[in-house]
């Protein structure tokens, strides 16, 4: 076993902003306070500004070990460089690295990976790449599966944690609500599924004036906005601004959602997003494929709030009747560029999620204890029980 207080580096930058920004942070987080390993990112680290200053203060021996470790690396801009330590890859579609500019040519003295992908082709050289590492932790059971059944064995499934102390159950009021809130959350893009909640939300304003679509939508990568109207129940794009925000009302409203019935809360840092799942009265992900286990979606299910899944790909690992509502109404989804597979995908009928929203809003005490059961499921997604089964991955092969 390594000895107490190696280094372990994180090869792909740490933030508040991305899902696997928050996936290093939390790595980070954890190992400090485990104590086996110091995480030292081997990629700058961003949104410095929006860390919570406890998050600061554990992190701060991180830093120095960031600095140290890209004073090496600057040392060493040429040709393959060889670590001293384990590291960890990050490995998105095609098993492809996620970290631009290099970051295959940082090895360490044991390789693992973390994977989380979404196209169902592998495509040339994946293969040949997954045997860089001596073990791949896919995201979710539907990635182990696509792995294994293309000749890949040194992978175990993984599941990525919620931090329990920031998203965890508050007191919802009780009784009649002058507004009915619906939160739908994620990057806007096709493969989401946004669009089936504005074809759903739609129809379902139409029986309820009261309700309101809330999103957290923004898209980091506006390109891949454009793909939302692929699906055929939306008509174009939001406009993005020069910063980079997206016109997600302005769209809406164009698509049929009245003015004052949606309401978009812009990009917030992580740890405030539980503010918004606390209002919600249902949380809908129709989303046509998920990687992993989608960090939204069970951030929800942490918070109590009543949550409707696609019965496919990662969702598949955190579905059951008793603490969420699936969509199993799933039909083949078309593939968009540049995804080539859609093994797995999942189409999911706007009658039914109209129909389950009907049923959150005239059964609100049912909806609420079924909030609770998926509370009380997520208490075993903690980071600390995560980090645990990391571990215990890294030592198997340590």
């Amino acid at each position: 076993m390594a000895s107490m207080k190696q280094w372990l580096g994180l090869n792909w930058p740490i933030n508040l902003t991305t899902g696997w920004g928050v996936l290093g942070l939390n790595l980070a987080l954890q190992a400090e306070l485990d104590g086996r390993f110091s995480a030292v990112p081997l990629a700058p680290t961003g949104d410095l500004d929006l860390f919570s200053d406890e998050q600061k203060l554990t992190l701060d021996k991180v830093f120095l070990r960031e600095k140290a470790a890209f004073e090496m690396l600057r040392r060493n801009l040429e040709g393959c460089f060889l670590c001293g330590f384990p590291v960890v890859q990050g490995l998105g579609n095609r098993l492809a690295y996620i970290t631009p500019g290099g970051a295959e040519r940082v090895k360490g003295s044991t390789n693992f990976a973390i994977a989380f992908f979404e196209d169902s082709h592998l495509g040339d050289g994946a293969v040949e790449r997954s045997k860089h590492f001596d073990l791949i932790l896919a995201g979710s059971k539907w990635n182990e599966r696509v792995l294994r059944r293309n000749g890949i064995a040194n992978v175990e499934a993984w599941w990525q944690g919620v931090d329990l102390s920031i998203f965890k159950p508050t007191r919802r009021l009780q009784g009649p609500k002058p507004r009915f809130l619906v939160f739908s959350g994620g990057k806007l893009e096709y493969r989401k599924g946004q669009d089936i909640v504005v074809a759903a939300f739609r129809e379902f304003h139409k029986r309820h004036a009261d309700a309101v679509l809330v999103t957290a939508w923004q898209n980091p990568l506006p390109t891949t906005m454009t793909t939302i109207h692929a699906g055929g129940h939306v008509r174009g794009f939001p406009p993005v601004d020069p910063q980079g925000r997206a016109d997600v009302v302005g769209w809406l409203e164009a698509n049929g959602i009245p003015q004052g019935a949606c309401q978009d809360v812009g990009r917030l840092p992580n740890r405030r997003m539980s503010e918004v799942y606390a209002q919600a009265d249902v949380a809908v992900f129709p989303n046509r494929c998920e990687g992993g286990t989608n960090l939204v979606a069970m951030e929800c299910m942490a918070c109590a709030a009543p949550t409707i899944l696609s019965a496919n790909t990662g969702h598949l690992d955190l579905l059951d009747e008793k603490h969420c509502y699936p969509l199993l109404k799933q039909t083949a989804s078309a593939p968009v560029t540049p995804v080539r597979g859609t093994e797995g995908w999942g189409e999911s009928d706007v009658a039914e999620i109209v129909e389950v929203l009907e049923r959150v809003y005239t059964n609100r005490q049912e909806a609420n204890e079924r909030g609770k059961a998926a509370a009380r499921f997520m208490e075993d997604w903690s980071w600390t029980k995560r980090f645990g089964a990391f571990m215990q991955h890294l030592r198997a092969i340590l």
